[in-house]
């Protein structure tokens, strides 16, 4: 699962440090980063004149009360306090947060001092910190009062905060917010408030059923936990939609607006971190909308794998991954992702002429300062491309951010102390039929992945009922039912009460044309969640199918009362009515 930026990062000094975590757009007529820096007269470096303008344009967007970083850079007293370590950390690029080499892809909101930056701020802490004149000291920045893009169209917030303790282990919770619209809204932008420090990062899903809610309400709390949301909680197609410290939040470009629906809730999947004292946490989010449909659709793809096994003291390991095009895109952002043994991670694509393209190059990884990159021109690759990725991990005790002292043996999972390996890519395609032809290859990529990772899963744990689930549905959609329908009955198994295993477990007793049998797996999804729509919906056209339409509309009305929007459902009901017709019929 894809980790975010902490603002609670330790420096190899042991001091907790963030400096100068502001987005700033940094061009090669601006500045030279690898031009050597030419020290100025001695003592004639001040604050007023020469540092303000550097920490204001660059730190004290973050630096500065409400926003996310520890501590404000606004005034000479306050720079002047943290100096030495604002110097320190800028020297070694660690600060402003910044993981991609130039050379490597062009990105928006690029975050890097120029060498005349760093070289000021080293003299100025070398010379004694003077504070100069005032006079000289430019006026502070302004920022946008409340939310940064702007009064939104419409505000969420959720409705009791939730309680994180002071101790304990990292928390993956997901809350549950409802989205009060009456008709279909396109939106441009989403920005969220986190509302606490204490959270690392979220993810953006929404559900159109009454599954997230339900969790929700089984939970004495707000929200749910888990590092899982139910299936019908999903991100938008092919948007890179979350949030992580310091990221600064941006509308689409024109014709890249995507639909938001009636009775859907927002679900925020949050991963908090306890701070040594409670924590109230109360998500919000504002929506901006607008009145022009998209016109063009892009698309998520992942490279990734799950053949991680590093041995302690191994430095350079690697793991690869690739993947041919099957169409021409356009690459509009990437999204890299490792934990803490990430060391040199990249993404590039050999050309069907055997050009190498590359996409990103990150030298030194940083669990703590990730997220996605956005390229200022779209990159352009034809039909035949390979994109591949390629990661190397340092298990050694030379990696400071290794979390375990002497190393251990560290494989494939989900925990942050476990590793992964993955890349994130938004295209773009010309068509619809090239869209589609992109799904459907990539489709079958993604169900031999979801079996090569549930099998991993029950390599570890034979009774998990969820992994049997996933790698049924896996197994079906790649025709293969026989398999499939022994999965699901080892999952209703382990877990007698799932819904979900017994829902797919009638669809393919269905498939068999064993009515009875699916019919009284359909029965069992609902004794145990009433809420499920779609054994509502097949239910009741099973029931339809052998002629009782009476029961069966009660079914096809159950399931619009939990997902009114349900194209399938409506048409069901379509269905019913013309057997009405037709029985009426002399």
């Amino acid at each position: 699962m894809t980790k975010a930026n902490s603002f609670f990062l330790s420096f190899v000094t042991g001091a907790v440090v963030i400096v100068c975590g502001a987005y700033f757009l940094l061009t090669k007529q601006e500045h030279s980063l690898h031009s050597a820096y030419v020290p100025r007269p001695p003592g004639s470096v001040t604050f007023s004149k020469d540092i303000a303008p550097v920490i204001f344009r660059h730190c004290a967007s973050c630096h500065r009360p409400g926003q996310a970083a520890p501590f404000a850079l606004l005034s000479y007293a306050d720079v002047k306090k943290n100096a030495r370590t604002i110097a320190k950390v800028t020297q070694s690029r660690y600060m402003p947060p910044w993981l991609p080499e130039p050379g490597h892809g062009d990105f928006m909101d690029e975050r890097q001092l120029s060498e005349e930056d760093i070289g000021l701020i080293n003299q100025w802490v070398n010379e004694g910190t003077a504070e100069g004149d005032p006079k000289d000291l430019p006026p502070l920045p302004t920022w946008p009062d409340g939310w940064q893009l702007g009064k939104p169209d419409l505000v969420v917030q959720m409705a009791e905060p939730y309680t994180l303790t002071a101790e304990g282990k990292d928390v993956y919770r997901s809350f549950v917010l409802p989205i009060p619209i009456t008709s279909r809204q396109y939106v441009q932008a989403i920005e969220l408030r986190p509302s606490n420090r204490t959270v690392h990062h979220a993810f953006i899903r929404f559900d159109r059923t009454k599954q997230s809610r339900r969790l929700d309400d089984q939970d004495s709390g707000p929200g749910f936990n888990g590092m899982r949301t139910p299936a019908s909680a999903g991100g938008v197609g092919g948007f890179f939609l979350g949030w992580q410290p310091g990221k600064s939040p941006s509308r689409e470009p024109e014709g890249l607006s995507w639909a938001l629906e009636p009775a859907t809730d927002l679900v925020l999947q949050m991963h908090l971190q306890p701070s040594g004292k409670p924590e109230s946490i109360q998500p919000s989010a504002a929506f901006y909308f607008t009145d022009k449909p998209p016109t063009r659709q892009t698309f998520k793809l992942g490279l990734s794998t799950l053949s991680i096994d590093i041995p302690p003291n191994e430095a350079r390991y690697a793991v690869e991954d690739s993947y041919t095009l099957p169409v021409d895109v356009e690459v509009l952002a990437v999204a890299p992702h490792a934990h803490y043994l990430g060391k040199e991670l990249q993404a590039f694509a050999l050309l069907p002429n055997g050009t190498k393209q590359g996409l990103f190059l990150i030298k030194d990884w940083n669990f703590d300062w990730q997220g996605d990159y956005r390229y200022r021109l779209p990159v352009f690759l034809p039909k035949g491309s390979k994109l591949s990725m390629r990661f190397t991990y340092d298990n050694s005790t030379n990696n400071v951010r290794n979390p375990f002292n002497p190393p251990r043996r560290v494989k494939y999972g989900l925990q942050s102390t476990d590793e992964m390996a993955e890349v994130y890519l938004q295209l773009l395609v010309r068509n619809t039929n090239d869209l589609s032809a992109l799904a459907d290859d990539y489709s079958q990529r993604v169900f031999r992945d979801s079996i090569a990772y549930n099998k991993f899963l029950l390599s570890s744990n034979p009774d998990d009922a969820k992994a049997h689930n996933e790698l049924g549905k896996a197994l079906m959609a790649l025709g293969k039912s026989a398999e499939a329908l022994q999965h699901f009955r080892k999952s209703v198994a382990a877990q007698p009460d799932f819904d979900e295993a017994h829902y797919h477990l009638g669809l393919i007793l269905e498939e068999q044309k064993k009515w009875n049998e699916a019919r009284k797996e359909y029965e069992i999804a609902l004794r145990h969640n009433p809420d499920n729509f779609q054994a509502h919906n097949n239910l009741g056209l099973l029931l339809l199918k052998h002629g009782y339409l009476t029961l069966a509309e009660s079914h096809f009305q159950a399931a619009l009362r939990i997902n009114p929007n349900d194209e399938i459902v409506h048409y069901n009901l379509d269905l019913l009515a013309k057997a009405r017709a037709a029985a009426k019929k002399p």
